[in-house]
């Protein structure tokens, strides 16, 4: 429980830094033009790539987090064995061949590839590091999430070969490894040194870290393995890069219009600043409102029609421009993070319509009348409801946030916001069980990841928050699972996630629209994720 909880604190949270990319920003990193069109700097070699970040990376192990900005630094230093590209394909980094079978993929490593100390990466260091993943011991929060449990491996290092073996067919079992990255013996065989120090085979080299301040990078002029065999040669590539830690964002934001800080995350208002000068981006797109109702035994959203009362109390569409600014933020899913590997919208026609007086009728109907004061009530008990949202996600969602408040005050519900940091939602949802409901972001890359956390065993014994108990989810997910064919586990994925909107169990309301802003430089997104060797200055 405890590795899952932590998964999805961290998850809630990066929903408003930079975890998922929308189809906008395409793979490659926009390129700022003067008014002829042509490039606002010629390339600029030798130099500092100067990335803002919000939050510091703490620990960078990158075995022991799914904290986004820690894999975005993680992304510098470390690779992985294969490279999904924007469309959907996959391309070579580590590995330069793969055969996929429904549960068993054989990786060909390049074997020229060498750790940043100048040993070579081995078969049985590839092997170590998914075992260390999968063993329950370690407590990694990539387990279950990139790399299925029951997961085992074989390595031949002779052959240069790792086959790794899923306990059942999985369609996405490829898409994983995309995120899992690669540490070298000698990080392997001292995890603590992990925390302060890189020991990968990536294209930078931590050369100095000055916690909540700033970490500086060096080039490893060797490195020709990047995605589809990228070098770090040609014009533009720096010799370092410097990561800067600038919690404010409107000094980020004045830091990338000066020019003093070549590419950065930025949300809301200071975003619409930088939209305003013009300056490049690469759109980014995760959830933010996704609504989940607490159905736990005695809590109000344990009855079906109140669920489907008070989401017809709401006006969505109000709801996503307060809390996003635009009229393109709503929801179409629970994943939105591209490339997506199953397509279509399940929320249109699967929720009930915004309609006040239906709501009040529906809540009539279900035995909670309004007492004198306009709150409602049934066998004694006032219709409570404590909403709980992300402190993280700035004053328009708490805006919003107070929008639903209204609403339901207007539906005869009692009604008390919480704004909850990370720490304080993991011991909100899985250990005190003190809410009702809320927006709770989970960003993930594919839909299977979201199975723990809406079935299975219930919070504080499981990584089930809200309690939900959906029979067509949990069946039409476990076929999902159990299927190696990409099309057929989306039809059935698609199923499943429809029915948990359709019984008002997980609503995705709108997401968060930001973007990765460059100035005096270029770099590649895709998925959501840094790619570390696509870093150029001045172009």
């Amino acid at each position: 429980m405890h590795r899952s909880a932590k998964t999805l604190a961290i998850a809630a949270a990066t929903a408003t830094l930079l975890a998922a990319c929308s189809g906008g920003g395409g793979d490659s990193g926009g390129t700022g033009t003067d008014d002829a069109g042509q490039p606002s700097a010629p390339p600029v070699d030798d130099g500092s790539f100067v990335l803002g970040v919000g939050n510091d990376p703490g620990n960078l192990d990158p075995s022991m987090t799914v904290l986004s900005v820690t894999r975005t630094v993680s992304r510098l230093s470390y690779d992985t064995l294969v490279h999904q590209r924007q469309d959907g394909s996959f391309v070579s980094q580590l590995a330069t061949d793969w055969q996929v079978g429904p549960q068993e993929i054989e990786f060909t490593l390049d074997p020229d590839v060498t750790c940043s100390d100048g040993s070579p990466l081995t078969a049985t260091d590839v092997k170590d590091n998914l075992d260390y993943i999968t063993d329950p011991e370690n407590q990694s929060p990539l387990l279950g999430v990139f790399v299925p449990a029951g997961l085992t491996t074989e390595a031949d290092d002779e052959a240069g070969t790792v086959t790794v073996t899923a306990p059942e067919p999985n369609a996405f079992l490829l898409n994983g490894f995309t995120n899992v990255f690669i540490l070298c013996r000698s990080g392997l065989d001292d995890h603590d040194a992990l925390a302060q120090e890189t020991h990968g085979t990536g294209p930078w080299v931590l050369s100095e870290a000055v916690a909540d301040d700033h970490y500086t990078y060096t080039r490893r002029a060797d490195y020709a393995w990047g995605p589809d065999g990228t070098s770090l040669e040609g014009e533009g590539v720096p010799e370092e890069v410097v990561v800067r830690v600038i919690a404010n964002p409107t000094t980020l934001t004045n830091l990338v219009l000066s020019g003093e800080v070549n590419a950065a995350t930025v949300i809301g208002a200071d975003a619409d600043r930088l939209d305003e000068e013009g300056v490049d981006k690469i759109e980014l797109r995760s959830p933010q409102g996704e609504f989940v109702f607490n159905q736990a035994q005695g809590q109000p959203g344990s009855d079906p029609a109140v669920r489907q009362a008070l989401l017809q109390a709401l006006n969505i569409e109000a709801l996503a421009t307060v809390a996003t600014g635009r009229d393109d933020a709503q929801s179409v899913g629970l994943v939105t993070t591209e490339p997506k590997p199953c397509q279509g919208d399940t929320v249109s026609g699967n929720l009930p319509t915004y309609d006040t007086a239906a709501a009040a009728e529906a809540l009539d109907a279900a035995g909670w009348s309004a007492g004198p004061d306009g709150v409602r009530a049934k066998d004694g008990e006032p219709l409570a409801m404590t909403f709980i949202y992300p402190a993280s996600t700035g004053d328009s969602v708490a805006a919003a946030a107070e929008l639903v408040e209204q609403m339901w005050r207007e539906a005869g519900a009692d009604v008390t916001l919480q704004s909850v940091t990370s720490t304080q939602l993991n011991e909100v949802l899985f250990a005190t069980g003190d809410w009702d409901a809320g927006w709770v972001p989970i960003t993930v890359s594919l839909p299977s990841q979201l199975v723990p956390f809406f079935s299975g065993p219930a919070a504080p014994d499981g990584t089930n928050f809200g309690h939900l108990d959906n029979a067509t989810y949990d069946e039409s997910s476990a076929e999902a699972l159990a299927t190696g064919d990409t099309e057929t586990a989306c039809e059935l994925w698609n199923e499943a996630e429809e029915a948990l909107i359709s019984e008002g169990d997980v609503v995705p309301m709108f997401d968060a629209v930001a973007g990765v802003y460059l100035s005096g430089g270029t770099l590649e997104y895709p998925g959501g994720e840094l790619d570390g060797s696509s870093l150029r200055l001045g172009q």
